[in-house]
């Protein structure tokens, strides 16, 4: 596929715009660094699959003339295969919070895109559930909300590597009747609380989560798998529930 002139200033504009730059700005050097982050590589993929140019697998390129490479050069790109299925740690961390693992990330409110419609916005349809985007456009900032989403489904991904190739928008922030949030899986299967705990909070330019989930060593190793697919992802837990203990229901308000 050769790169034409106007789908080239098609892929410059989307990069100015995500980098905050004039487009003329954009050149060849024009480094990436800022779109290395989970958040920046999910808004390069979802508006470039817009444009029909999909990205091979790993973060963005250093530099746009990179990435025009990586999509328009010699080397054919990574293909990207099937997810199999992917087992959480059997091994319990070592020391006194034998069992307890914890995922926390950080972001910047303001590198989420506007958008006028967050409904439509190819990034938001493919990173939130439209349960999340109904919650956040209630309010009167939905990218503070949204990013305080986003940073819990990072968090879940570094807390429990099992949930690393599930599509974003399927692992879900919901709100209790008291307004505390927990986790979901959705798939066309259905809905299924998950048992990590979480804890969101923000300022005005920072949203920041918490992500913990207790394996007590009475029951390590935990048996759960979750096997991506195409189009349905199916979940296998445990028999028992796991038992979440006192002190971390305490702190986390579940």
């Amino acid at each position: 596929m050769s790169l034409n002139p106007e789908l080239q200033e098609q892929l410059r504009n989307l990069i100015a715009t995500m980098l905050r730059l004039p487009s003329a700005e954009v050149v060849d050097a024009t480094s990436l660094a800022a779109l290395n982050t989970s958040l920046g590589s999910a808004k390069v993929r979802l508006a470039l699959k817009r444009l029909g140019l999909p990205l091979p697998a790993g973060l963005p390129p250093a530099t746009f003339g990179g990435l025009v490479a990586a999509l328009f050069g010699e080397v054919a790109p990574v293909a990207t295969e099937k997810a199999p299925a992917v087992s959480r740690p059997s091994a319990a961390p070592t020391g006194g919070l034998a069992g307890l693992q914890v995922g926390l990330d950080v972001e910047d409110i303001r590198s989420l895109p506007v958008a006028s419609d967050y409904w439509e916005h190819e990034f938001y349809q493919g990173s939130f559930a439209r349960s999340e985007i109904a919650y956040a456009v209630l309010h009167v900032e939905p990218r503070t909300h949204l990013a305080g989403f986003w940073c819990a489904k990072e968090a879940l991904r570094k807390c429990d590597p099992s949930y690393a190739e599930v599509p974003a928008q399927q692992t879900a922030v919901a709100h209790d009747a008291n307004g505390r949030p927990y986790l979901n899986l959705e798939t066309e299967a259905g809905t299924q609380r998950l048992p990590h705990a979480v804890s969101i909070s923000h300022t005005t330019e920072v949203a920041t989560a918490v992500v913990v989930l207790n394996l007590p060593a009475a029951i390590a190793p935990v048996v759960a798998a979750v096997q991506v697919a195409a189009k349905t992802e199916e979940v296998i837990t445990p028999a028992t529930e796991l038992k979440k203990s006192r002190g971390l229901a305490k702190l986390f308000g579940i």
